[in-house]
């Protein structure tokens, strides 16, 4: 698959993930197409992207809804004429309660609805668009939490993110859609330079996104991203 001949969408563009994936993309002269809720780290992230390449655009998500997210993607449809490619970010969500927390199955349930149900729609609604143009496709599912100090999800959502990658495959291969899944995981020094590291591993994920994208043999697996320096 050609990275510059691509039309790629990143979900959570303005989280610091989102914008390495953007800047890395945009510098090799790919169009595009950036999501995220909080409207004002979008722009930061636009305004980085177009010193290196102009054929970007910003796509607010106002809410979560299915319906949202179906209106926003066909807005990116229209705007590009295709996109083949979904890097689909886990959502900001709270932690995953323990076991014996007050509340602890209301509360487990509202996150993984929450987190889950938006994962799950941008995956559905893009492979329905994917799925009727002749490019090869690509949907990668990115385990990754958004704030700086908490790059890692909980071990459940890695779980969900990764059937859900397995399953995906399966059913999209005959329709020319691949699909792989990045999961990070600690690394045994990370308490010495969270900066380093942070560091570290967002050069990670981006290397690991880009063989994803030239590597056309690659589907249904998960690659983890480990931050070690």
């Amino acid at each position: 698959m050609h990275i510059k001949e691509s039309v790629i969408i990143i979900t959570a563009a303005g989280s610091p993930v989102g914008r390495r994936l953007a800047l890395h993309f945009a510098s090799l002269g790919t169009e595009i197409a950036l999501i995220d809720t909080d409207i004002d780290a979008l722009h930061v992230t636009y305004k980085d992207c177009i010193h290196y390449h102009h054929n970007v655009e910003v796509f607010h998500l106002q809410n979560t809804q299915q319906a949202t997210i179906k209106q926003l993607l066909t807005s990116v449809y229209r705007r590009f004429g295709r996109f083949n490619i979904l890097i689909n970010s886990w959502p900001k969500s709270a932690d995953i309660p323990n076991l014996l927390a007050p509340d602890a199955i209301t509360c487990f349930t509202k996150v993984m609805c929450n987190g889950a149900t938006t994962f799950f729609a941008f995956g559905n609604v893009a492979a329905s668009f994917m799925q009727h143009t002749k490019l090869p496709a690509l949907i990668i599912n990115l385990a990754v939490k958004q704030p700086h100090h908490q790059p890692q999800l909980p071990d459940t959502c890695k779980c969900v993110v990764q059937g859900l990658t397995q399953s995906w495959s399966k059913e999209l291969a005959e329709k020319n859609i691949r699909v792989g899944g990045i999961i990070p995981i600690n690394s045994p020094t990370e308490a010495s330079n969270d900066t380093q590291i942070h560091a570290a591993l967002l050069d990670e994920i981006v290397s690991s996104i880009e063989y994803m994208i030239r590597n056309e043999s690659f589907n249904g697996r998960v690659l983890e991203a480990e931050s070690a320096i």
